[in-house]
């Protein structure tokens, strides 16, 4: 089954350093299955490893041994006590030496022998990744192994084989491990096993040792190797996350390598490329882009997630079937009224000559009042002295509305980032000294007499943030669940839950430092309730108790 993701030739070098073949790769992968299998067919298998000696033989001796593969966001220790308590996961695959012995779950693969065959149906729903939530929550998006092969196969006819490919993206991310692990294997290129690579020279280092000719990355890594002494005429895959025009330039002119930049989502997969930064992108073969409401990308392909998305990408289409990429709909910055680019704002900044790298972060003060622009700069080496407060904000006041101009600037050593190269934003917000706004989760409530009650809704209630921008109301769920539900159970203690809900009507909004009038009455295992502001009622309905 796994031959499918394999070169032809199994005798070509697949691991670097070591130069172990394809054929051995298969053998081992028979001898994890058959690890797998001793206690009957894992259901789903945790895969946890930070190098890539590790990580693909591990990957396709689960997929051989018929289970779905969860890839974690990262590969510290808690994160798999987390799933170690999971009933639904059979075995941890792990290299991490903190781990060994912490877990019978826990299968820690260099001291695996691997030996053996075993042959098994593959598995349909071929891996589950956790998403970076950028755009919100974390959650989990599930590949069938058709929609891997799918992609994989249209990613060989627009990328030409490597010699040796090198990833600085964790191969538990969707983009590394199509670019890093699927895709070298299917074209024979040989991947290089490495420790986490921080360092610029260390980097360089190993693409001199192992001749790699194919480097995947983030913008986040590229923009420190672009400042650093590195090997000439790579060609680099770029993805998971915007690469700023400047630094898609800078790769090309200091270093002379070739940029294929990716676009794409866990959810959707790989979605179009591009080579040069003012160029249109090009959908990818088999994938159908549209401008949906708002310019967003509207996403149709056999491997998206479901077949079809809607980002929050904004484009523009052209005639020639590319698109224009406009920004996120969540990159824009709205203050007063006014709208600006967040990634814009960043580039600004970073065209100041001593300054290396910025991030934004805009900072919500609280229910009713504006938010405001934060800033967290990275100066160049030896710039300390030309680059200050005055000239970030005079550089952004030139460019943009006033409003925009940061209210806070903080020069940091580095802007934090997650394994994946996304910024940390609460990290990012420490640094910056940015206290959350004062939140209470609470509405207080007062007793006038039996069955009527009194509340003032706090401006501060966190649940208004975010709904509405612009007119905050309170979301009906909360005052049933902050305000009906703490009166019954003050009025009537022996009732411990509800059953049901009817005839609920929200018949008008109530914004913060609302007045209210509450009354519940009681007949039987019901309780009616009313809600009123300003001598009109606001909110009716029933409770059925238990």
């Amino acid at each position: 089954m796994i031959e499918r993701w394999l070169h032809a030739d199994l005798d070509r070098v697949w691991l670097l350093p070591g130069r172990a073949t394809l054929r051995e790769l298969v053998a081992r992968a028979h001898g994890i299955a058959a690890r797998l299998a001793q206690d009957g067919a894992p259901r789903r298998v945790v895969l946890s490893c930070r190098q890539a000696r590790h990580f693909v033989p591990g990957l396709l001796g689960a997929w051989l041994g018929g289970a779905t593969v969860e890839l974690l966001p990262n590969v510290q220790p808690a994160t798999l006590d987390r799933v170690d308590a999971d009933a639904e996961v059979a075995w941890v695959l792990h290299d991490l030496d903190a781990y060994r012995h912490r877990s019978v779950k826990a299968i820690y693969l260099p001291e695996l022998d691997a030996s053996g065959s075993f042959t098994a149906s593959p598995p349909d729903a071929a891996v589950r990744i956790s998403t970076s939530g950028t755009t919100g929550v974390p959650r989990h998006v599930v590949k069938a192994m058709a929609q891997l092969t799918g992609e994989v196969d249209v990613l060989a006819t627009i990328l030409a084989p490597a010699r040796a490919v090198l990833s600085t993206v964790p191969l538990s991310h969707l983009y590394g491990l199509l670019f890093g692990v699927l895709l070298p294997l299917r074209q024979g290129s040989a991947i290089v096993s490495h420790d986490a690579l921080y360092l610029p020279a260390d980097v360089a280092a190993v693409i001199e040792a192992e001749t790699v000719d194919r480097l995947v990355s983030t913008p986040a890594h590229l923009r420190a190797l672009a400042e650093a002494a590195m090997p000439a005429g790579l060609h680099v895959v770029s993805s998971g996350g915007r690469l700023p025009p400047d630094l898609h330039l800078a790769l090309a002119a200091r270093h002379g390598w070739h940029v294929t930049d990716v676009l794409g989502s866990t959810e959707t997969g790989g979605v179009a490329t591009r080579s040069h930064p003012q160029g249109g992108w090009t959908p990818l073969p088999g994938v159908e882009v549209n401008a949906g409401a708002d310019d967003s990308l509207a996403v149709r392909s056999s491997w998206c997630d479901g077949g079809a998305a809607v980002l929050e990408d904004r484009v523009a289409l052209q005639v020639d079937g590319t698109f224009r990429h406009l920004g996120r709909a969540g990159d824009v910055v709205k203050i007063a009224g006014k709208r600006a680019d967040a990634a814009a704002i960043e580039a600004t900044v970073r065209a100041l000559v001593g300054v290396r790298d910025v991030a934004l972060l805009v900072h919500a003060q609280g229910s009713g009042r504006e938010p405001r622009v934060a800033l967290a700069v990275v100066r160049a080496a030896g710039a300390e002295a030309q680059v200050g407060t005055a000239e970030v904000v005079a550089a952004v006041r030139r460019e943009f509305d006033a409003v925009f101009a940061p209210r806070i600037v903080r020069f940091v050593a580095e802007i934090p980032r997650t394994e994946r190269g996304k910024i940390a934003a609460e990290t990012l917000r420490e640094l910056l000294q940015l206290q959350a706004p004062i939140g209470l989760d609470r509405i207080p409530i007062r007793r006038i007499d039996a069955g009527r009650y009194q509340a003032e809704v706090p401006a501060e209630l966190v649940y208004f943030e975010g709904h509405f921008d612009g007119l905050p109301v309170l979301p009906g769920v909360v005052l049933l669940d902050r305000l009906i539900w703490p009166i019954v159970r003050a009025e009537h203690p022996e009732v411990t839950g509800i059953s049901a809900v009817r005839r609920l009507r929200f018949r008008r909004p109530i914004p913060p430092e609302s007045q209210l009038a509450i009354e519940v009455s009681r007949t039987g295992g019901r309780i009616d309730f009313e809600v009123s502001s300003a001598g009109e009622v606001v909110a009716t309905g029933q409770l059925f108790v238990t």
